[in-house]
C-alpha cells in the first residue's frame, strides 16, 4: 500500500464533551489520564458535559453556584497515575490514583453518560492544557443510543474501568470514593440494557482494545497489540502492512522486542511491510544527517523477520508554520481485505503495546473498514494519516534513542508517594474529621501528613500516629470550617500529594456567599426555565461592575420618577400574584424527569434545592404579625404546590413508583421539620393563617 499525500483534517476535542441532541440530562463522567490538570476538567470538559453556560473567567461566582448545583446531581471522577494524583480539586468530584506495579495508568477513556445517550471518547490526549489545546493528538467518539447500542462493546469500557478501580490503593477497603465510581458504572450497564441493539456494522467494524497487568487470578494481563491483529484476523486474516507513528519508544533492548513482535503477528508467506512515524531531533540546525529520537532497532529488528522498513518523520513543533508538538499515537494495519487503525494510549513501547512483564494501562480503539468496490471508508481511514517526509537512506540517519526530556509525559514525573498511605478521606459535618486509611506494612519510618491551604498545619506524623495506637484507619479532627485544598506527605528528604476525596459530597458546606441568598432569590432560581440565567443575574446582584450606574444611565432618574411611591411591586396584592405563578413554574420543574435517586435527592435536599427552600420562608416570620401571617401564607403555598407535584417520568429516567416513594417520605420529614419552626411563632400569627397552615399539615402528613 503505497503512502497517502492528502493533508488531514481537525477539530476540538473539548466539543465531545458536549451532548449530543435528545441525549437528556447527565447522569455522570468518568474520565482516565496520565497528567491530569483539574482546572481543565472542571472549568472546559464538565462545564460542556453539564451544559453550564456561566463563564468561569468573567463571570466566576454565577460558575461556581452554577456547576455545585448541577455537580450534585450527578456523578464525576477522574482515574490518574498515582504520581499525578495528590492534586487540587473540587470535593464535588473524585479523584481516584491508579497504582500499577512497574507500570503507569496511562489510558486516555472518558465515559460520558445522559438518560439517553452514552459516550465513550477514545483519545491520546491527557487531561491537561497541551493535551487538549496545543499539541497534536487523535481522538474518536463512540455514541451509544436507545436507538442504537452496541451493549456488548459498552460493557468492554465499563468493564475496563471497574479493573481500573481495583488498582486504585485502599479500594479493598470500599472506600466512598470507590463506592460512588462502582455504583456509577453499574449504574450504566443497567440503562443500558433495554436499550435497542446495534444494527449491522455493514462495511466497518469498531472494537475497544486494552492493556492491563495482570491483577489477580480473575484479572488475566491484557495486550493491545494482540487484541488489535486478532480483530484484524477475524475479519479477513494477518495484516501484510504496518504503520506506527508513535511520540516515544523504548530503549533499543527493549524495542527488539516490540518491533520483533510486530513482526511476527503479520502475515506469512508474501511481501511484508513496517513503516515507523518517528520524531526527528533539531537542536543542530547544519546536521548532514536526520537525527532521529528512535532506538535503531526498529530499523535492524524487522529485517530479522524478512519485513521491509520505512522511516517517516513526525512534524516537527513550528510556530510560523502552526505545527503542534506530536503526542498522537496510531497503529495502521492492512491487507488486501481490509484497512484498519488503531487509534488511542499505547507507544510503541512494550509496557504501551502489552508485551512482557511490565504493562501499563492503555485503551485503544481499532475500526476496520473492508475494502469493496465502490466503498469510501477505507480510504477515509488512511486519510487520517497526515503528510509526513520520508527519511531516504535510514541506515545513514542519526539514531538517538527515546528522548525523555521531549516528551509531555516523561517531564511530569514526580517522587512516587510511599504505598503505606492508602487513601485520605474528608468527613463534612460536624464534627469534622478527615481520615487516613495506612498500609501498615509499607509506611517508611518517619513521615508527617500536611494540610494545604491553612498555614500548612501539621494533621499527623509518625510519632502521634504510634501513640495513637498504630491503626490502619486513623481519624484527625478538622476544625475550620472549609475542607484543606490538599494534603502533603513529607518523609525524608521527599514530599509528594495525597489524594483527598469527601465521604458525603451533600454535607459539604455551601459558598459563603450563598448566605447572602434570600427566599425569594432562591426560588426564583429553583423555578426559571433557564437556571443558568438565574445564577448570573443573582450573581451580578452580588458583584455589581462598576463600568456604569444603572440609575444614571436610566432614562428618568429615580428621584424624579413621579410613580415610584405607587410601584406595584411593593403591593400585597402583586407579590402573592407574582410568587403565584413562580411557584407554578416550580411545581412544574419538579415534574420534570429524573435520571435517578442521586439526582432527585440533589434537587430536593441539594445546596439550592427543595429543603433549604423551605427553611429559609420558614425563617421569614417574624414578630410582626401583619409579616408573619404573610410569611406563613407563603410557607403554606409552598407545601401545597409540593403535595400537587405530579411527577411525570421519560425513557431512562427514574420511575414514578420510585419518584414517588422517595418524594413522599422527603415530604413527610419536611413538614415535620417546618413545624418546630413554625411553632415558637404562633403567638405572632393570627388564628386563621395558623389555621389554615395545620390543615395543610395534616394533608401531607396522610
Amino acid at each position: 500500500m503505497s503512502k497517502r499525500t492528502n493533508s488531514t483534517s481537525s477539530g476540538i476535542m473539548l466539543d465531545l464533551w458536549r451532548p449530543p441532541k435528545d441525549a437528556g440530562d447527565p447522569i455522570g463522567c468518568l474520565a482516565t489520564t496520565y497528567t491530569f490538570a483539574p482546572g481543565l476538567f472542571d472549568e472546559q470538559c464538565l462545564a460542556r458535559f453539564l451544559e453550564i453556560e456561566s463563564e468561569p473567567n468573567r463571570e466566576d461566582l454565577a460558575f461556581l453556584l452554577e456547576r455545585e448545583s448541577r455537580l450534585g446531581g450527578v456523578y464525576a471522577g477522574v482515574l490518574v497515575d498515582h504520581t499525578q494524583a495528590g492534586v487540587e480539586h473540587s470535593l464535588r468530584w473524585d479523584v481516584l490514583p491508579v497504582r500499577i506495579h512497574g507500570g503507569k495508568q496511562h489510558a486516555k477513556l472518558s465515559l460520558l453518560v445522559w438518560n439517553r445517550h452514552v459516550r465513550v471518547i477514545i483519545a491520546s490526549a491527557n487531561l491537561t492544557e497541551p493535551g487538549y489545546r496545543s499539541n497534536y493528538e487523535v481522538a474518536s467518539a463512540v455514541d451509544f443510543s436507545i436507538q442504537d447500542a452496541d451493549v456488548g462493546m459498552l460493557a468492554e469500557a465499563v468493564g475496563f474501568l471497574q479493573s481500573l478501580l481495583k488498582l486504585v490503593p485502599g479500594a479493598a477497603g470500599n472506600p466512598p470514593e470507590i463506592q460512588r465510581s462502582g455504583t456509577f458504572l453499574k449504574q450504566v450497564l443497567q440503562l443500558v440494557k433495554s436499550w435497542k441493539p446495534a444494527g449491522r456494522a455493514g462495511n466497518v467494524r469498531q472494537q475497544f482494545v486494552f492493556t492491563l497487568p495482570a491483577n489477580n487470578a480473575s484479572q488475566s494481563a491484557r495486550s493491545s497489540l494482540d487484541e488489535a491483529i486478532l480483530a484484524c484476523r477475524r475479519r479477513a486474516g494477518s495484516p501484510n502492512e504496518i504503520w506506527m507513528a508513535s511520540p516515544f519508544f523504548d530503549l533499543d533492548a527493549d524495542n527488539c522486542l516490540v518491533a520483533a513482535t510486530t513482526c511476527k503477528l503479520m502475515a506469512r508467506g508474501g511481501e511484508r511491510k513496517v513503516s515507523f512515524f518517528v520524531p526527528v531531533v533539531r537542536d543542530e540546525p547544519e546536521a548532514d544527517v536526520p537525527r532521529l529520537a528512535a532506538p535503531k532497532s526498529l530499523l535492524l529488528t524487522p529485517a530479522k523477520y524478512e519485513t521491509t522498513v520505512h522511516v517517516f518523520v513526525l512534524p516537527l513543533e513550528d510556530q510560523d508554520r502552526n505545527r503542534r508538538p506530536w503526542h498522537a499515537k496510531m497503529l495502521g494495519m492492512f491487507a488486501g481485505g481490509y484497512s484498519a487503525l488503531m487509534i488511542g494510549s499505547s507507544n510503541f513501547t512494550c509496557a504501551g503495546m502489552g508485551i512482557g512483564r511490565f504493562r501499563n494501562a492503555e485503551a485503544n480503539l481499532v475500526t476496520i473498514a473492508d475494502r469493496t468496490a465502490y466503498s469510501r471508508e477505507a480510504g477515509l481511514l488512511e486519510s487520517v494519516w497526515p503528510e509526513l517526509n520520508p527519511v531516504a537512506d535510514p541506515e545513514s540517519a542519526e539514531w538517538l534513542g527515546p528522548r525523555p526530556e521531549n516528551d509531555e509525559e516523561e517531564q511530569a514525573k514526580t517522587p512516587p508517594l510511599p504505598a503505606g498511605f492508602l487513601s485520605a478521606t474528608y468527613r463534612a459535618g460536624d464534627p469534622r474529621r478527615i481520615l487516613l486509611q495506612l498500609d501498615l506494612a509499607h509506611l517508611p519510618a518517619d513521615w508527617q501528613v500536611y494540610a494545604c491551604g491553612q498555614d500548612k498545619p501539621e494533621l499527623l506524623n509518625a510519632g502521634l500516629w504510634r501513640e495513637r495506637g498504630s491503626h490502619a484507619v486513623i481519624e484527625v479532627a478538622w476544625e475550620p470550617a472549609q475542607p484543606p485544598e490538599k494534603l502533603l506527605v513529607q518523609w525524608g528528604d521527599q514530599e509528594a500529594f495525597l489524594t483527598l476525596n469527601v465521604e458525603d459530597a451533600s454535607r459539604l458546606p455551601p459558598p459563603p456567599l450563598l448566605e447572602n441568598m434570600s427566599a425569594d432569590d432562591m426560588l426564583l432560581i429553583l423555578a426559571a426555565v433557564d437556571p443558568s440565567a438565574a445564577f448570573r443575574a443573582w450573581a451580578r446582584q452580588q458583584q455589581p461592575t462598576e463600568l456604569f450606574d444603572t440609575d444614571l444611565d436610566s432614562a428618568t432618574p429615580v428621584d424624579l420618577d413621579p410613580l415610584r411611591r405607587y410601584d406595584l411591586e411593593t403591593t400585597f396584592l402583586h407579590r402573592v400574584r407574582r410568587r403565584a405563578r413562580v411557584l407554578a413554574q416550580l411545581r412544574a420543574n419538579l415534574q420534570r424527569p429524573v435520571a435517578g435517586p442521586q439526582s432527585l435527592e440533589w434537587r430536593l435536599r441539594g445546596m439550592i434545592g427543595i429543603e433549604p427552600l423551605a427553611q429559609r420562608l420558614a425563617m421569614e416570620l417574624t414578630r410582626n404579625q401583619v409579616a408573619a401571617d404573610e410569611a406563613l401564607l407563603t410557607l403554606t403555598d409552598f407545601m401545597i404546590v409540593l403535595h400537587e407535584v405530579d411527577y411525570q417520568p421519560a425513557d431512562g429516567s427514574f420511575s414514578r413508583k420510585a419518584f414517588d416513594d422517595v418524594f413522599q417520605t422527603f415530604l413527610r420529614e419536611l413538614v415535620g421539620k417546618l413545624e418546630q419552626l413554625v411553632a415558637p411563632h404562633g403567638d405572632q400569627i393570627s388564628a386563621e393563617a395558623l389555621g389554615f397552615w395545620k390543615r395543610v399539615v395534616n394533608r401531607c402528613q396522610e
